[in-house]
């Protein structure tokens, strides 16, 4: 688990590099809201179509050589995104952003890595630490990420992180195949042979969907994860140009609120959900984590407004709640989910849940710049806040579904 801890740390370095200016740098390119929201989609665009064929292809020949190749790919991804700032292209930044999607894949198979080496019984406790580790990188990754890329708006720039973030990369894939241990026995691994592997080894295809759709408590558990990521990306996309219009925010400030956000995310995953599991449940703690998420982001949209000047100061202690809400939630979905599968299912089970997840994403920027640009700043906000009311009706089915089934046991 350590050496694992490290990977996912650096791996979120590097992603959170390029995010403090990218919306910044799409749209002085000559991008609307909505077409910049696009572009930044194209990365869960990538990981949509890439997630469950790492996990199936990790359920059949480790973990460890789908962490090398994703790796090896997001450094190339990262290079062309610095070369897509030099040469202002529209359609270069649009590829790289693809890319690094597809390369991102890899979280499927560094979860699976988590559910071999925890017991059920201390799985959402293992999330919890990869939560963490990422949420260490976004950490780091975004206040640098911010230094380097300018201080207002109108200069920003992505080329420095960019290539930072392709040699934090390139270091991670050393680290991978210097000092991590597969953790999936050759015995436990899907087989060539088996037929139903052949059929599903593409990833998304429709034995895979249908598996899902056909238990009556995984399915509602998919679409939850397609609502959540499509709420909470309505705000995260559009909150540069959201804290540049309200208070006059570059790449710099940006680059040290993610790491705000990244500390409270870290605190949460790692010390809080996995405690708290035990005594509640996720069912309970899904609800109140989506409750969470709704009043800081209602709080974002209204309360700083009301002081004059806008107070940012006030406007982060509505972020504090959004983080938790999405903290606890992430990881205590994802530790639901993966109790429903076997050991031999169980990373194409997770690369759907997070395909799921990805496709919200994939959705959420584009919609999102477009309210954006249409109805004002704010607008995002509450639609986020509006799409997560029917998640919590999902989790309140799904917590009844699972009890029911309990009493028939």
């Amino acid at each position: 688990m350590p050496i694992l801890f490290i990977v996912i740390v650096m791996s979120g370095v590097g992603f959170g590099l390029v995010l403090p200016p990218f919306m910044f740098v799409a749209t002085n390119l000559g991008a609307s809201e909505m077409v910049a929201g696009f572009i930044v989609s194209a990365f869960a665009m990538g990981q949509f179509l890439a997630t469950p064929v790492w996990g199936k292809l990790s359920d059949r020949h480790g973990r460890k050589p789908i962490l090398v190749m994703t790796m090896a790919g997001s450094t190339v991804a990262y290079l062309l995104m610095a070369y897509a700032d030099r040469s202002g292209s529209l359609w270069i930044l649009l590829a790289s952003r693809f890319f690094t999607g597809l390369m991102a894949g890899n979280f499927a198979a560094a979860t699976a890595y988590v559910t071999d080496i925890t017991p059920p019984e201390k799985r959402a406790q293992g999330m919890g630490m990869v939560g963490g580790a990422v949420s260490i990188g976004f950490m780091a990754g975004p206040a640098i990420g911010g230094l380097l890329s300018g201080n207002t708006a109108e200069t920003a720039s992505l080329f420095l992180p960019s290539i930072a973030a392709g040699g934090v990369s390139f270091l991670t894939l050393f680290a991978i195949l210097g000092f991590l241990k597969e953790s999936l026995p050759a015995d436990k691994r899907l087989q060539m042979g088996d037929a139903k592997a052949a059929r599903q080894s593409s990833g998304i295809n429709t034995d895979s969907f249908r598996h899902i759709l056909s238990r009556p408590i995984l399915a509602p558990m998919i679409l939850m994860g397609f609502l959540v990521f499509f709420a909470m990306t309505n705000f995260e996309t559009t909150f540069p140009l959201w804290a540049d219009a309200g208070f006059s925010w570059g790449p710099k400030q940006v680059g040290f609120m993610f790491m705000y956000l990244g500390f409270i995310v870290m605190v949460t995953q790692m010390f809080i959900t996995g405690r708290l599991v035990p005594i509640f449940g996720e069912g309970r703690l899904l609800m109140f984590a989506a409750c969470s998420y709704v009043f800081g982001l209602l709080f974002v949209a209204i309360v700083p407004f009301m002081f004059n000047p806008p107070s940012w100061q006030v406007m982060m202690f509505g972020i504090t709640f959004t983080s938790v809400g999405g903290a606890m939630f992430n990881t205590a979905s994802t530790s639901w989910v993966s109790k429903q599968a076997g050991d031999h299912e169980r990373g194409v089970v997770l690369g759907l849940f997070q395909s799921a997840g990805w496709l919200g994403r994939s959705v959420g920027p584009t919609v999102s710049g477009l309210l954006f640009m249409t109805y004002g700043s704010n607008a995002p906000l509450f639609a986020a806040a509006l799409f997560m009311f029917p998640v919590l009706l999902i989790v309140g089915v799904v917590r009844r579904r699972h009890a029911a089934e309990e009493l028939a046991e």
